[in-house]
């Protein structure tokens, strides 16, 4: 994954779908990069994945 597909996902998945969480870090959520798998988490629980383009969100997966 390339700089530009990584700040895209990061804007679109900036804030957490099932609370409206906007933080990472300190316990209240998580980015991960690393090749081609994104994955972004919140402290509710919601949690999305991008891997090789395809796309797993929800909660507690």
């Amino acid at each position: 994954m390339n700089a530009i597909e990584s700040i895209n996902l990061m804007r679109k998945y900036n804030q957490c779908s099932s609370c409206g969480n906007d933080r990472v870090g300190g316990g209240e959520g998580t980015v991960n990069i690393e090749g081609e798998f994104f994955r972004r988490t919140c402290k509710c629980g919601w949690i999305v994945i991008v891997e090789n383009g395809k796309v797993k969100e929800g909660d507690n997966q």
